[in-house]
Formats: C-alpha cells, structure tokens, sequence
C-alpha cells in the first residue's frame, strides 16, 4: 500500500520536464539574441493590444496566485504563498499600469500621465524580482496559514497603492523618463531600468541556486529567463511599440504562464495520482487479501444488491456456503503457510466453475467461502457446486488426516429463493448455512440443498465424490 500511496506527493522533476525546459529556454536566447538587432524598429500601434494585454495579465496571475496560495495553504508552506505573493503583486499593480497606459483603457490616461505607466512598468518589474529573491532565498520551511495569505495580500495592495500614487502624484519629484511621448530612458536615466534588469537577473540566479527539485521551480526559473528577456528587449527597443517593445510583452505573459501550465500540469498528476491511490484502497477494502477474492465487506455489499434486484426483477437468487473439511487438522499437519496455500488453491478452484461476470465468489472467514449466484435456481447452483467438488478432486490437494481419501474436500450447503416483498438476505443465508452443517453432519465432501419452500433441508440424496 505505501509503495503505491508516494505517487500522492509531489512526484518531482522528470528528466523529460527538464528537457522541456532546457529546450524552452534555448528557444527564448535564441529568439532574444534575433530580436535585439532589431528591438529599436518602430512598428504601428495595434489598437486594443493593451487592454488585451492587460486583461491577459491579470487574468493569468490570479488563476496562478490562487492556485499558489491555496496549495501553500493545504502544504501549510510559507515560501509557497511568498510565490504566490509575487505573481498576486503583478496581477495588483496592472490595474493601475493600464489605466495610466495611453489607449490601455481610454485614449488618454485616466491616471497620471504618459510617464506613470514607465514608473509603474519599473515598479511592476523590480517588485516582482524583489519578491522572487524573497521566495529563493529563504529556505526556512514555517507553516503557511490564512493569516500569512491575508497579510500577503494586503501589503501587497497597500504597496501598489503607494508605488501608484508615487507614479502619479509624485511625478513632479521623480526623473523624466519618458521623451516626446514614445521613448524613453535616456542616458541620466539609463541607470533606472539597469537597476531593474539587475534585480530580475539577481532573483534568476537565486531561482537557479535552489537545490529542491520541484517543478515549480523548474518553470519558475524559465519564467524568470522570459522576465530578464522582457526587461532587456525593452530597455534596448527604447520606445514604446518598437519591435523590442512587444516582444517584450510576449514574454512578460509567458512569465507567468510557464508556471501556470507546470501547476496545472502537476494539479492533472496528482487528480491522476489520487484516483490511482482511491482504487487501490477501494480493492484493497473489498479484497481479500490471501486469496484475492472478495472479502466479507464486499459480499454483504453484493448480496444485498442482487437480493434486491431479484425482488424487483422476481428471479431466483442462489447461494453457495462452502467450508474446507477438516481444515484446522491441514493445517496441524502441513504448518499455516501450507494452509494459507491450500486456501489460495480452493480459490482459484472457486474462480473456474463461476463464468458469469454477475457471479461473485468471496471468502467469508476462516476456511469458509460463499459464492452469489444472480438469476440461478437451486438446481443450478448445485450443479455449480457439484462441478466445484469434482475440480477440486481432480487438482487433488494431499490431505493425509482427511480420511479416507487423503485429498482436500469440501462440504457445501445450497440455498436458493425468489426474494419475497419484505424479506431479507438472513433468510437466504441461514438456509445455506443449515445446507451446510448438514453436509457436514452428513460425512462431507458433499452438497446439500435446502428447499425452496419451507426452507428445510431436502430430502434427496446427497452428492458425494467415491
């Protein structure tokens, strides 16, 4: 059972994921290194490529902080929901960056001013390496809790409302960055987005240095390789929609989808996981585990199932109860692992002479088995039970104490009714058990059977094995 239950926790990286990743992270260098010639190439401005841009974004980040939050909450681990904090950061601060982005949701800003979109872009870009840096390097594993997400997510609001009113009210104080409309950072201001690039490519490096081996991971380093490409391509395209310029923003999403799609991918796993451990433990708790029939739980389940078709459908239902003769003396002879043996043999012996799939053969405790049999009179279930008795013959099982045949044998006891209104599967089952004591009573290696009617024991003679 434990073997099969890890597959619950975190399956960890594949060597095919870091293949994916590696390939993934080539494509980006080498699609960086082919648009950075071209970064500075003014294209036209796509209308409603902002608002598209931006609803992608924060639509995106909350799915991925969510998930983050959550799974840090259910893992109760901190650094979990720090992630979380960082991708909620981004969804935060795009509110105010396409408000005060020109044609982002109106032709002119609705707040700030053209520059306030730059500041926020810089805030936007250096908060979120900041809190990766956080998250990579604090590897002190404390409890995550409803509160820490809370907390999380209301500084977090409270310092986009800060960087926002700085963008805004506080252009007045803060340098020029932005030249005619369209470009921007100049030379007196090209230290600003190098402290930016530099903040992304420190938490990609901290990303990198990570000895855990988990997807998260994994992906959140090649999303980092796609936020450094943003920051440099943008810096380099110098204005806005220059080739650099949206290529930029392609990557950006790709920031974050590289590790939604790698929490998804992991959440589909563990659905599969779960699903795989539920069917275990659900054979496991109808299994028998020495002999891989049905247990007793199983059988009284199934009993009362086919009990209440046959009532509904007036068929016959049929019963066998089958116990080893002389069982305890086998296992005096031949030691209890002889035994454990013999019992799986009889099952196997049960298993050939019951061919229908609505057949269901179970062991009942001890030595004893049963077997259902759906839409079966008496004298057809005492033909099962006969042909079980000359199989078990013929394997021939040593038994050197049941004399005088010296083989295995079986007495078995049949019952068999069409369930009435109001009746119950006692019935059936005290008529077989009676069948049975008979049989035993009778010399053994036999069948019995009871009679439909009353229920009494039959009068004809009983089938015995020379």
């Amino acid at each position: 059972m434990d073997e099969e239950l890890y597959l619950i926790k975190d399956a960890g990286v594949s060597p095919r994921q870091i293949r994916l990743a590696r390939v993934i992270i080539g494509i980006l260098l080498l699609s960086a290194a082919v648009a950075t010639p071209l970064a500075t190439t003014p294209l036209l401005p796509i209308p409603g490529y902002m608002s598209g841009f931006g609803i992608a974004m924060v639509v995106v980040n909350i799915i991925l902080a969510s998930l983050l939050f959550a799974k840090g909450l259910i893992e109760s681990k901190e650094r979990t929901i720090r992630l979380g904090t960082a991708y909620f950061f981004v969804t935060v601060i795009f509110v105010p960056l396409i408000a005060a982005f020109p044609g982002g949701l109106m032709e002119a800003p609705i707040i700030g001013s053209t520059s306030s979109a730059v500041w926020l872009w810089c805030g936007w870009h250096t908060g979120f390496g900041l809190l990766i840096i956080r998250y990579a390097t604090n590897s002190e594993e404390t409890a995550g809790t409803a509160t820490s997400v809370r907390r999380s997510i209301l500084t977090t609001i409270a310092v986009v409302a800060l960087l926002t009113l700085a963008a805004t009210q506080g252009l007045p104080y803060l340098p020029q960055v932005l030249r005619n409309g369209r470009d921007f950072f100049d030379n007196s201001t090209m230290l600003i987005p190098g402290l930016v690039f530099g903040v992304n490519v420190i938490g990609l490096l901290c990303v990198m240095r990570m000895r855990e081996e988990k997807p998260e991971q994994l992906w959140l380093m090649v999303g980092m390789v796609a936020a450094c490409i943003d920051v440099w391509l943008t810096l380099y395209g110098g204005a806005r929609f220059s080739l650099g310029w949206y290529f930029a923003k392609m990557t950006s999403l790709f920031t974050s989808l590289a590790v939604l799609v790698s929490q998804l991918y992991g959440i589909t796993r563990l659905y599969h996981s779960i699903a795989g451990a539920n069917q275990i433990l659900l054979t496991q708790a109808n299994q028998d585990g020495l002999t891989s029939l049905s247990n007793r739980r199983c059988f009284d389940q199934v009993l009362e199932i086919e009990w209440n078709r046959a009532r509904r459908d007036k068929r016959s239902l049929a019963l066998l109860m089958i116990d080893v003769d002389y069982f305890k003396k086998y296992n005096d002879c031949y030691g209890h692992l002889a035994g454990d043996d013999c019992l799986r043999q009889i099952a196997q012996q049960l298993l050939r002479v019951i061919n229908r799939p609505g057949d269901v053969a179970a062991r009942y405790g001890g030595e004893e088995f049963v077997v259902i049999l759906p839409n079966t009179d008496a004298a057809g279930a005492r033909l099962v039970a006969e042909r079980l008795l000359l199989n078990l013959t013929a394997a021939s099982i040593p038994h050197a104490d049941n004399q005088p045949l010296c083989h295995v044998t079986l007495s078995i006891g049949v019952s068999a009714m069409v369930p009435a209104s109001g009746g119950s599967t006692t019935a059936l089952a005290l008529a077989a058990d009676k069948a049975l004591y008979e049989a035993k009573e009778s010399g053994r290696n036999r069948v019995c059977t009871a009679r439909q009617e009353s229920f009494a024991l039959t009068a004809t003679p009983a089938f015995q094995m020379s």
